[in-house]
């Protein structure tokens, strides 16, 4: 028996009511040539159960069994142990897929030799769908050019559905346990690893919107301090992971830290978020420490610097 082409990772836990159909969606896929990786995290509703009989359906399905559920981070480094094939993707168990996007994923990477590819998709809250990195164009991009378009995030951001990597960008790389979003922690270094980096935006994927989702204070005013933290970790760590491993990318990664400052302060204000007042002390710090730098690279937009004079001359 001939190995499958590509190993879908899907961890999920307590979702009975999401799973089903992001399973389907999964296994109705054009392309089939696949293995999926269905990692049940340690659920205590009916999901086990839901994992047990979608995979004595489908001998394409492996299921492992995390007794304990310590995080999406210990379910995905376990589905990236098991997968078996030279290319991986991480779907989450609250969305779902339209049936061609691997087909369209699996072409982008034959025809460009590509290390990663990537498709658009939407955001889907229910009673209604909002356009997410939905676009014509086709992006064939190196290294430095593909990172660059990551920290601009006007094509495409770091969550993994909607890509396709090949597995060895992996090597040496761990979805770091503890985090309240995995995923911003590790994907660029996947990034950092890849040498050909191809996107074209045609929406094939659905992010589900929901009070459920860790990072809905992207698309809401839920900003907490402990979410927020967490990001200013990440950006700091991944300027400096990035400035030694790709120095030419050091102006983009560092204006994109003190941008999400800058855009995070002015949230925390317009929305009256008194929790982070401490976070948006130390921001509004940082941000004078580089007032020269930030105000002067080519990258800063007008508004930015609409919202820099606003907050260097608020007292909170």
């Amino acid at each position: 028996m001939t190995k499958p082409s590509i190993s879908i990772i899907l961890v999920t836990y307590n979702r009975e009511h999401y799973l089903k159909r992001s399973l389907e969606s999964v296994l109705c896929q054009t392309f089939i040539d696949f293995e999926l990786i269905l990692i049940n995290n340690g659920s205590t509703d009916g999901t086990r159960d839901i994992c047990s009989q979608y995979a004595e359906k489908d001998n394409r399905i492996k299921l492992v069994n995390i007794e304990k559920n310590n995080g999406a981070a210990q379910g995905r480094n376990a589905g990236l142990d098991a997968a078996s094939c030279e290319y991986v993707t991480i779907v989450d168990d609250d969305d779902y897929c339209e049936e061609g996007m691997l087909e369209h994923l699996w072409n982008l990477t034959e025809e460009h030799d590509a290390d990663i590819s990537m498709c658009g998709s939407w955001n889907d809250f229910e009673d209604r769908l909002e356009p997410y990195y939905i676009y014509e164009d086709l992006l064939i991009l190196d290294k430095i050019k593909g990172l660059d378009e990551l920290l601009k995030r006007e094509k495409y951001n770091v969550a993994p559905p909607t890509k396709l990597f090949r597995k060895r960008l992996f090597n040496g790389i761990r979805f770091i346990e503890g985090m309240l979003v995995d995923d911003i922690h590790v994907i660029y270094k996947a990034f950092a690893n890849a040498n050909r980096i191809v996107a074209k935006g045609t929406p094939l994927y659905h992010f589900r919107k929901h009070g459920g989702n860790m990072t809905g204070f992207i698309h809401s005013n839920n900003l907490t301090p402990e979410l927020l933290e967490e990001y200013l970790l990440m950006y700091k760590k991944r300027t400096q992971y990035l400035s030694e491993r790709v120095p030419e990318i050091i102006p983009r990664a560092r204006y994109s830290e003190w941008s999400f400052m800058i855009s995070m302060c002015d949230k925390i204000v317009t929305f009256g978020c008194e929790d982070c007042i401490e976070q948006y002390d130390l921001m509004m710090n940082h941000i004078r420490n580089h007032y020269d730098e930030f105000w002067n690279t080519s990258f800063t937009t007008n508004r930015e610097k609409k919202l820099i004079k606003k907050h260097l001359e608020k007292t909170f």
